[in-house]
């Protein structure tokens, strides 16, 4: 059953730096303008922008949060990853000029499965510019009760093709700077391994959404206007990392063929 929590609405304001959107162009190799004040925000860019920023006091061993303006304060044991959401683009966010994140709980949910029992909080943010909503985007994050289960390999779609892209531990640990991902498994191999058990550094959830849907626009004759996405399986950089892409879906899976990402283009 889903039921609405009572967290107030709470609103961040930033004016968007064209620095952290010439590092986002040069991490993904992205063939664009060199951004500058009043040239849009890379797409999924917004990504930079408007955190949360928490003392050292405020993270716990894993480098997670422990306080939240939005989220309730995670359980004792549990560990808390995004699962999925979905993102409306209406409007180009512009470099140079102040947004504001509007944030709230719009519902949880309470899911026992083969791998354990796992709290579903779903987090709605819009993001507006000069008084309009820009982009409007749903997040599922997963609050897992129990030690960490690696999930059953889903073998990749047949009709798709390909690519290996390459990843590396420079490539996280500037991406995690990039977005404030202060989670060890993306940056602290030895945690990752023995604390965590992954096989490696963990691959960001955002960051596969990220490298997809830059290829898959590079497909398209038309903007991307609505992405829904779904992580399904952790992806270590040991395993390496694979694109498959048509014009409106993605997968990214692992050298084993094992889909860890899911990305659709609704519009």
């Amino acid at each position: 059953m889903t039921t609405v929590t009572s967290l107030p609405r709470t609103d961040r304001t930033e004016t968007l730096g064209a620095a952290p959107a010439r590092e986002f162009v040069a991490l993904f190799g992205l063939d664009v303008d060199y951004p500058a004040d009043g040239t849009p925000v890379p797409l999924m860019g917004h990504w930079m922008y408007l955190h949360e920023h928490p003392s050292p006091t405020q993270l716990d061993a894993a480098g997670l949060p422990t306080q939240s303006d939005i989220l309730p304060r995670p359980e004792q044991g549990t560990r808390r990853l995004l699962g999925g959401g979905s993102i409306e683009f209406h409007h180009d966010l512009l470099l140079g000029v102040p947004a504001v994140r509007t944030s709230q709980v719009t519902g949880t949910k309470h899911v026992r499965g083969r791998s354990g029992t796992f709290t579903i909080t779903t987090l709605e943010h819009l993001i507006s510019q000069k008084g309009r909503v820009c982009i409007r985007e749903q997040q599922d994050v997963i609050d897992h009760y129990g030690p960490h289960t690696t999930a059953t390999p889903q073998p990749a779609a047949p009709a798709a093709s390909g690519v290996a892209l390459p990843i590396d531990t420079t490539t996280l640990f500037r991406f995690s700077a990039l977005v404030r991902a202060s989670h060890r498994i993306h940056w602290d191999e030895n945690y990752a391994r023995d604390v965590e058990g992954y096989s490696g550094l963990v691959v960001p959830g955002p960051f596969q959404l990220i490298a997809a849907t830059h290829r898959i626009r590079t497909l398209r004759q038309k903007p991307i206007r609505h992405v829904s996405f779904r992580y399904t399986s952790p992806l270590t950089i040991d395993q390496g990392m694979v694109l498959s892409c048509t014009a409106r879906t993605a997968l990214v899976t692992d050298s084993t063929d094992r889909v860890t990402s899911r990305i659709e283009i609704l519009d």
